[in-house]
C-alpha cells in the first residue's frame, strides 16, 4: 500500500478540522475505527473488481492485453500527474528517491504485466488468488532482509516457512482439483503478481521511511514506470505473437476501445476509480488503520474476485477452490500475524541499548495495487 498523499498530524495539536470535528463529535467511539475498516472493505472489492473487469475488456473486438494496458495506466498517471507536478517542491525529490522510486515502480510493473498477461488464458478468480500470496512472499522475504541487516548473528526464523508452506498447499488445490480446469501458462505469468508487487511493497517500504513527504511523486512515478513498460509490451507484441517479422514503431490506436461502450468504461473504471482514485483514498484510510487489521480484510480479495467473475463472466468457482483459497488465506492472516508479533519493538529502553536488529511496527498493510 502507499504511503499517504496527504499528511496528516496523528496528536491533539492535529490542525486538520476535519480531525477536529470528529474528535469533537458526540458519535460513540467505536463509530470513525469501524466506518475506516468499512472504506478498506471497498477498497478491496475494488481492487477485486479489476480481474474481472480487465477480461471484458480485453474480450472486445480489437483490445488486446497490451493495448487494454497502455490504455488503463496511461489514464491513470495522467490523473496522478498534475497533483506529482504540484507537490515536488514540496516533497524536495532527490537523486537516490528519484531511483528508487523507478525500481519500485519496475516491480509494480512486472507485477501487472504478468496479472494482465496472465488473464489471457487463466480464470480471474485463479489469478488473484494467485496474486493474494503476496503477503506471504512479503514476510518471508522480509525475514530474509532482517537477518541478512541485522549488525548482530541473527538466525533465520524457519516459523516465517508456515504460512509460505500452507500457501504453496493452497496453490496447488486450486490449480490440480479447481474448477479452473488444468494448469495453463496463464497460471504460471500470474506469479508475477507476488513477486512484483511484494518486492515493490518492499522497496517502497524503505523509500517512505526516509521520504515520507514524497509520497504522491513517488506513486506518479511508479505509474509512469508501468505506463512506459506497458507501451514497451505494445511495441513488442506483433514480434511475439507473428503478425510482424521485424520491429516498427506504431502509436497505439484507441479506436477499438473508444467506439465500443463496454471496453471504454472499462478503461474509465479500472484506469481512474480502481487505480488512480483507489490510490488517493488508499492513503488516506491506511492512515487510520492498523497495518495487521487491513491486511487480514484484504486477504479475502480472492473470494470477492471469485464472485465478481461468477456473476460478470460465468466463472465458477468449486469446494476445491473455496477449501484452496481459504488455505491461502489463511496463510496471508498468518504471516501477517506473525510479522506484526515480531516487530515490536521495547519501548523506553535506554539509548545506549542494541536496538539496531528491532524494525518499527509496520505502518502499511502488505498491499502494493
Amino acid at each position: 500500500a502507499e504511503q499517504p498523499l496527504l499528511s496528516y498530524e496523528s496528536g491533539p495539536s492535529s490542525s486538520s478540522s476535519a480531525l477536529s470535528s470528529t474528535s469533537e463529535s458526540n458519535l460513540p467511539s467505536w463509530v470513525e475505527p469501524a466506518a475506516w475498516r468499512g472504506v478498506i472493505v471497498i477498497l478491496c472489492a475494488l481492487w477485486a473488481s479489476n480481474f474481472a473487469a480487465a477480461k471484458l475488456v480485453m474480450a472486445e473486438p480489437g483490445v488486446d492485453s497490451s493495448l487494454y494496458a497502455v490504455a488503463r495506466f496511461s489514464l491513470a498517471f495522467a490523473a496522478l500527474a498534475p497533483g506529482a507536478v504540484a507537490s515536488l517542491k514540496k516533497a524536495n525529490m532527490d537523486w537516490e528517491t528519484l531511483k528508487t522510486s523507478l525500481q519500485c515502480g519496475s516491480w509494480v510493473a512486472f507485477g501487472y504485466l504478468g496479472q494482465t498477461l496472465g488473464l489471457l488464458s487463466t480464470t480471474a478468480s485463479r489469478s488473484c488468488v494467485i496474486c493474494s500470496m503476496h503477503c506471504v512472499f512479503v514476510a518471508v522475504v522480509a525475514e530474509f532482509y532482517r537477518v541478512t541487516r541485522s549488525q548482530v548473528e541473527t538466525k533465520y526464523d524457519y516459523q516465517r516457512l508456515l504460512p509460505a508452506a500452507l500457501a504453496v498447499i493452497g496453490v496447488a488445490i486450486v490449480e490440480l482439483q479447481g474448477a479452473g480446469g488444468a494448469p495453463t501458462i496463464g497460471d504460471a505469468l500470474s506469479f508475477a503478481q507476488p513477486i512484483g508487487f511484494g518486492m515493490g511493497y518492499l522497496t517502497l517500504e524503505e523509500l517512505m521511511k526516509k521520504k515520507p513527504e514524497a509520497a504522491l511523486p513517488v506513486s506518479a512515478l511508479k505509474l509512469l514506470v508501468v505506463s512506459t513498460a506497458s507501451f514497451l509490451m505494445f511495441e513488442a507484441a506483433p514480434l511475439f505473437n507473428g503478425a510482424a517479422t521485424e520491429f516498427a514503431f506504431t502509436l497505439p490506436d484507441f479506436t477499438p476501445i473508444i467506439s465500443s461502450p463496454l471496453a471504454l468504461g472499462g478503461i474509465l473504471y479500472t484506469g481512474l476509480i480502481t487505480t488512480a482514485a483507489a490510490l488517493w483514498i488508499e492513503s488516506i484510510a491506511f492512515a487510520r488503520v492498523p497495518a495487521t487489521d487491513a491486511s487480514i480484510i484484504l486477504t479475502t480479495e480472492p473470494l470477492i474476485a471469485a464472485l465478481f467473475g461468477a456473476v460478470a463472466l460465468g466463472e465458477t468457482f468449486g469446494m476445491s477452490d473455496y477449501v484452496g483459497a481459504t488455505m491461502i488465506i489463511g496463510a496471508c492472516g498468518l504471516a501477517v500475524l506473525m510479522d506484526n508479533s515480531q516487530e515490536e519493538c521495547a519501548v523506553g529502553e535506554d539509548d545506549d541499548n542494541d536496538t539496531d536488529d528491532c524494525e518499527p511496527e509496520r505502518k502499511r498493510p502488505f498491499w502494493s495495487f
